[in-house]
């Protein structure tokens, strides 16, 4: 039987690796901002938005999988069940302070309405943390270059599941084109030799390749403002 994007989506269990230098520099970019309401939209089993709200921050959360929600319920979280790809987000407008979306935005098809509607439930002057990974990394041009298929990138519904890509120039003119101007641009690392030999768990000094060359890095990590 042939699955949509969305059930696929539904049926996949994700959480997150507070390791990884992705997730350190977002947390680096957050603790810059006066605590408020949080949404986390693909917020898996609640373990972020745990974390920021023991941190004084108000948390509310959206996934596609029930099963995570419920998880994420167990954890005394505010967390609804929403897809998308169907829906509109169950918050109102100019609800939140700030969105986080991390490693969500590559799983759909329509992300001009995903991004819609995460500017919708921002307030004026709110932001959005978005992270994906990057298709002209260093090691997906050298990948290119020697006609090998992208890293974190899927042809079928199998394996991560990712059916959109992004570069850092592409992602940018797409969230302006939703009134949300980038303020912060970084990276997670660079990864110079392949993924499947070294990472930034493994060796976490890597992380300051991702500042240097942002463009290079393996994951985009962009800080947006709706317009006040």
């Amino acid at each position: 039987m042939t699955k949509t994007v969305a059930q696929y989506n539904a049926q996949r269990a994700f959480s997150i690796e507070f390791r990884e230098s992705r997730l350190k520099k977002c947390a680096v970019l957050l603790r810059r901002l006066d605590p408020g309401h949080m949404l986390d939209a693909g917020c898996a089993d609640g373990a972020w938005m745990a974390y920021w709200q023991s941190r004084g921050w108000r948390v509310s959360g959206m996934d596609i999988n029930p099963n995570a929600v419920a998880q994420a319920k167990v954890k005394g979280l505010e967390a609804k069940v929403c897809d998308l790809t169907r829906e509109p987000a169950p918050y109102g407008d100019e609800t939140f302070e700030l969105v986080f979306a991390g490693e969500v935005i590559e799983h759909l098809v329509d992300t001009d309405s995903f991004l819609q509607e995460l500017q919708r439930v921002l307030k004026p002057g709110g932001r959005l943390l978005l992270t994906t990974p990057n298709l002209a990394s260093f090691e997906n041009r050298l990948r290119l270059l020697l006609g090998r298929y992208p890293r974190w990138l899927d042809y079928n519904l199998s394996n991560c599941g990712h059916v959109r890509a992004y570069t850092p120039a592409i992602l940018k003119r797409q969230l302006q084109a939703h009134g949300l101007r980038v303020i912060r641009h970084t990276g997670n690392w660079i990864p110079f030799l392949p993924q499947a030999w070294i990472d930034d768990i493994k060796a976490p000094w890597l992380a300051f390749t991702g500042g240097l060359w942002p463009n290079w890095a393996m994951d985009i990590i962009m800080l947006a403002e709706k317009a006040r």
